[in-house]
């Protein structure tokens, strides 16, 4: 064959496979993709009610200014709705923080002008929004707030000095964690801060947290800082082992109940994530001897461990890797209480991929794929699962399994 016709052969292959591979791709869709326009994303009300926050940057390099909260229904995405705020007066809702959404209820903190305190806002849609707490310094912050427990978690510095683990009434508490206000029915459990601590989610009835201690820490005075020795030892486990590194489930007296194990034969974990209730962690693991020589991506499984205080094992949940050797990377995991889990995988490959684990049916399935330079990321699943979330180059997306509506 004449190397012209080879050319003309391996075009014709080319075209050929390209065409059949969209093709492919397009049978395959069992989800449809809808398009908001709406800059940045939020959370899952319920599922016919996606919360976001609305405002603009006046020029480029200033901050962004809050306009107020807007939900949309995904099943009319143009309809963009605005929140009655009132009695909030229009110049605070400009200072709105830090929105979440916990069993169809709406939390939220406004800065005071000074921005060093807060006040903490409930809000269930059509109702008026409920001052939850508020501090007279530092933030009450929704991260922290239990609507399920009823109680605040707070910290200070107060407790440290005095080398208790935590306030030993509801008065005290209030008083230690300087709350001017709490709402009737909630308490405010205050705790001494640990130096060590990076991050923090709250579980049934305690909270975990992410530990690692410092060697040296950063400490001011008069608006200058400097390093110094960490005085704090490193925390030491029952057996007198130390530990500079680890995560711990603690109750709300502050006490560690159990370390969770980020390594368990056969699993080591990574990126974690609880579900809305609390009773499980989840996170990216992966096995020994996964990816082959790739040392770049951090795992294809998904796993649970859950958080009763007495297991002790990590349990697989999902394989979305197609094999060991397939070096797959997923991040930022979202959760349901249903158990549905979504995910990004990004990391090996010129594409970035949204997937989604349904707990019902046990399948994991692709729902989008983004090339390079294109991203997605903040994937959010809504609380029946039938609907997810997604920020696709910077706007929102929503993402329904076909067939099946709210």
């Amino acid at each position: 064959m004449r190397p012209q016709r080879h050319v003309v052969v391996f075009l014709l292959a080319l075209a050929g496979s390209l065409l059949w591979f969209g093709l492919t791709a397009e049978a395959k869709s069992d989800y449809d993709i809808i398009n908001t326009g709406i800059k940045g994303g939020g959370c899952w009300y319920d599922d016919s009610h996606f919360v976001v926050i609305q405002g603009h940057q006046p020029t480029p390099g200033q901050g962004f200014v809050v306009e107020g909260l807007y939900y949309l229904d995904p099943a009319k995405p143009k309809d963009l709705r605005r929140i009655d705020l009132s009695p909030i007066e229009p110049t605070l809702q400009k200072q709105i923080r830090d929105v979440t959404c916990q069993e169809q209820t709406i939390l939220f903190h406004v800065l005071a002008v000074d921005k060093k305190r807060s006040t903490l806002y409930r809000l269930k849609i059509g109702q008026r929004p409920i001052i939850l707490a508020e501090k007279t310094e530092g933030f009450a912050v929704p991260q922290y707030a239990s609507t399920q427990n009823k109680y605040v978690l707070s910290f200070s510095r107060t407790l440290r000095e005095r080398e208790v683990p935590h306030s030993t009434s509801s008065e005290q508490a209030r008083q230690d964690c300087q709350f001017a206000h709490v709402q009737e029915g909630y308490r405010v459990v205050c705790l001494r801060p640990d130096r060590g601590t990076k991050q923090l989610w709250l579980v049934n009835k305690g909270f975990l947290v992410k530990y690692i201690w410092d060697e040296t820490i950063r400490e001011g005075t008069d608006g200058a800082y400097q390093w110094v020795p960490n005085p704090e030892p490193p925390l030491k486990r029952a057996d007198g082992t130390v530990v500079k590194l680890g995560f711990f489930l603690r109750d709300l007296a502050n006490q560690v109940v159990q370390e969770i194990p980020m390594k368990q034969d056969p699993y080591q974990v990574v990126d974690y994530k609880l579900d809305p209730r609390g009773l499980y962690l989840f996170g990216v693991c992966f096995k020994a001897g996964d990816h082959g020589e790739r040392q770049l991506t951090v795992g294809g499984r998904i796993c649970r461990f859950r958080m009763d205080g007495e297991n002790q094992r990590w349990e697989e949940v999902v394989s979305v890797q197609q094999s060991p050797k397939d070096p797959f990377s997923l991040h930022e995991l979202d959760v349901n209480a249903k158990g549905d889990v979504v995910m990004v995988e990004r990391g090996h490959r010129l594409v970035a991929s949204l997937w989604k684990y349904s707990a019902q049916s046990e399948q994991v399935d692709k729902l989008v794929q983004v090339n390079f330079p294109g991203e997605i990321g903040a994937p959010r699943v809504s609380p029946s699962g039938t609907w997810v979330s997604a920020i696709r180059n910077g706007e929102l997306i929503f993402v329904e399994q076909k067939g099946i509506k709210p």
